[in-house]
Formats: C-alpha cells, structure tokens, sequence
C-alpha cells in the first residue's frame, strides 16, 4: 500500500502504467475502487492510498466501492452476513464480537424510520467541570421498569418499551445469547455528530456484564484504546450490525465513535444493557 504523499507524480504515472498500481483508495473510511471512480478523485490527497490489486486492498482491511465496484461491493455485503462471531477483536483485557449483518438492510432501514419519529428523542446533556452542556447528539433510555441511569453527573429515567424495541431486543438477545433489561438508543443526525473517548462502567450497570449495540443507518466507524497499551482497534459499523462488549472490556478499554464530514445522513445506535 502506498501513500499518495509518499509518491511523486511522475512515479505515480509510470507505476499506473506498468501495472504496479491498479486500485486506489481512501484511508479514513477504508474504501479501495478503480483510478477511474468519481468518487475516488474527490478524495483529498493525504486520504488517498493505492494498492497493486484487490488483494492487497482486502489484506490491509480494506473494503469494495459501492459506486465504481458494485458487484464487488454486493459480494462483501452479503458475506457480512456469514462473520465468525467467536473472534475476540481484542488482542487483551476483554472481549468484543462483531456478528456483522443481523437485520437485511430494507428491515434496518425500515426500523430507521419508525425509530426516528417514535422515539421519545431528547438532546442529550452533561455536567462537566461544574458546566452545563447540551448536546446536538439525542438520547432516549427504555426498560423493563422506570429505571434512573447517571452518567455524566446526569441521570435519566427510562420509558416502557415499545413494540419495535421489544422485537429487537429479542433478536439481539437471541443472536448474543443473553437477557438484557434496558436500552439506552442515540440519535446521530450526521457525521458532525460523535462521541468522544468512554467507558460503560458506571456503577448502575452489572460489573463485566455484556452490552450489545445494535447499529440503524448510516455506517460509522467505532474505535477502542486500550487504557494503558494505547493498543487501538477499529470496526465500520454497517447499518443492521451488531457487536458486542463484554468481561473486563469496559474497565480496560476506551471507545469512542469519531466526527467525519464524509456522512451526511443519521444513524441510531441501541446499547443493550443490564441494570442491576
């Protein structure tokens, strides 16, 4: 893989014609596609990567264009559906399964829209430094009872399920084999929309309990840091996606979903808890 900073223009141009370089692709969302995508020449030069040949794009975790690859890209996405879920994405200190596509896309998609306007959405707030801060990010919190969830020096109270949640809730308890009590959704209109370096472990939650976020719409990218390591891994969260974190994942691990100007439209991300 080479750096398109790291490879003069002249250089460029004769590896292009001997075939050295045949694919481009663009390093922050991890999309490789041909020299000729439209979509390619709108990256900006220092997110532009090249590759020898498909490969090379796969092996450096890389995925197909959906505009200039589409059967490619058709490929991938139904392969998402047969993941190996027992695969710990961590290399230490906890445990984080990705099952890939749960829900077909029309199924997501439709869960978007009726989550969108059912929910009972409020602009999410915190305290921080003595400083009230409010949110463009929403936030609802849904359970078996009225539950109070805090988290940054602000406590919530949960609504009754509704019938879409409790279909799935269902799903995601059955596909990770364990029972959950709440919910706890965010509502992220656009990629200017984020959530910064965390951990789930407030004291409301079952020590090392597994939560399960289920991911509706737009696809992001979610990132992990090791406390102490530093050591870092990343997942693209497709729309209908489910992982999971669980064990000591939340008392050794940071994550956090970062801005990116490149998404323009929403996603819902549904954190299956259990409250004790």
């Amino acid at each position: 893989m080479i750096n398109h900073t790291t490879i003069t223009k002249k250089e460029l141009h004769y590896q292009i014609k001997q075939k050295t370089i045949t694919l481009g692709g663009n390093k922050n969302l991890k999309i490789f596609g041909t020299l000729q995508c439209k979509a390619g020449k709108r990256i900006k030069q220092q997110n532009r990567v090249f590759f020898v040949n498909e490969q090379e794009a796969i092996d450096n975790g890389y995925r197909p264009c959906g505009h200039c690859l589409p059967q490619k890209y058709k490929k991938y996405k139904m392969e998402l559906f047969d993941i190996d879920t027992s695969i710990n994405l961590l290399p230490i200190d906890g445990i984080v399964n990705y099952y890939g596509m749960v829900l077909p896309p029309k199924e997501a998609t439709n869960y978007l829209d009726i989550l969108l306007s059912t929910i009972e959405w409020k602009n999410d707030e915190a305290i921080i430094f003595g400083k009230h801060i409010i949110t463009k990010r929403k936030v609802a919190w849904y359970g078996d009872t009225n539950f109070t969830y805090t988290y940054s020096n602000t406590t919530k109270q949960a609504y009754t399920w509704t019938k879409e949640l409790l279909e799935l809730k269902a799903m995601v308890e059955a596909k990770s084999q364990t029972k959950f009590n709440s919910v706890l959704l965010n509502l992220y209109h656009n990629g200017n929309e984020g959530m910064g370096w965390h951990s789930d472990d407030e004291k409301s939650l079952s020590k090392n309990s597994t939560i399960a976020s289920l991911s509706l719409g737009a696809e992001r990218r979610f990132l992990l840091k090791h406390r102490t390591t530093k050591q870092s891994v990343a997942v693209q969260l497709h729309s209908g996606s489910l992982l999971t974190m669980k064990g000591s994942t939340q008392s050794n691990w940071l994550h956090s979903l970062p801005k990116t100007t490149k998404v323009t439209t929403p996603r819902i991300n549904l954190t299956f808890r259990t409250m004790i």
